[in-house]
């Protein structure tokens, strides 16, 4: 894609990203878009046939970025993520906020969070396997199941109540209640 284009581009997926923080999709029409990126109309048919096509290709690269980092996220000698990955996905979160509240959204959930909690998934059950080789595969889906579905309760809230609290106290928050419930695996 040449500089320009890609230029332009990166800048309407900035403004609606933005936008996104403060708005529903369903209120962000084209010309509400086109004034906020400040590109002219033309312009943005040009690029994209709608604000749904612009959100489709945010959604994409948010999607891939965030798969593509928890597939390969460190653990450390015990199995448990290191504190470094609760920082690391809440500075994601709250860089691109307004897509992954709209993400973990009621409609949206299904797509974005099959793919994401399969993902996890084999990486937990293979590092806790590893950790506890004694401790039956149910059980360890058991503790993923709960902690996944947990973990994204508290991003929710988070996001739902305006990350109030700081990526570190909330990254710690995480971390916390995640290691407490590998005691279940013992």
């Amino acid at each position: 894609m040449a500089a320009h284009k890609r230029k332009t581009t990166d800048h309407i997926k900035k403004a609606l990203t933005e936008m996104l923080g403060t708005m529903p999709i369903e209120e962000i029409t084209a010309t509400a878009l086109c004034e906020y990126a400040k590109v002219n109309r033309a312009t943005f048919y040009y690029h994209y046939n709608s604000v749904q096509d612009v959100l489709a290709e945010i959604q994409s690269q948010v999607e891939n970025e965030f798969l593509q980092w928890i597939s390969q996220s460190p653990a450390d000698a015990s199995g448990t993520p290191e504190k470094s990955f609760y920082v690391t996905f809440f500075e994601f979160v709250a860089r691109n906020a307004g897509v992954c509240k709209m993400l973990l959204g009621a409609q949206r959930q299904s797509e974005f969070l099959s793919r994401a909690m399969e993902t996890g998934r084999s990486k937990v059950v293979a590092v806790m396997s590893n950790i506890f080789p004694k401790c039956p595969a149910a059980k360890i889906n058991y503790y993923y199941i709960f902690v996944s579905n947990g973990f994204i309760g508290l991003l929710r809230h988070w996001l739902d109540s305006g990350m109030k609290e700081s990526i570190s106290e909330i990254a710690e928050t995480g971390e916390r209640i995640s290691n407490i419930g590998i005691k279940y695996l013992m």
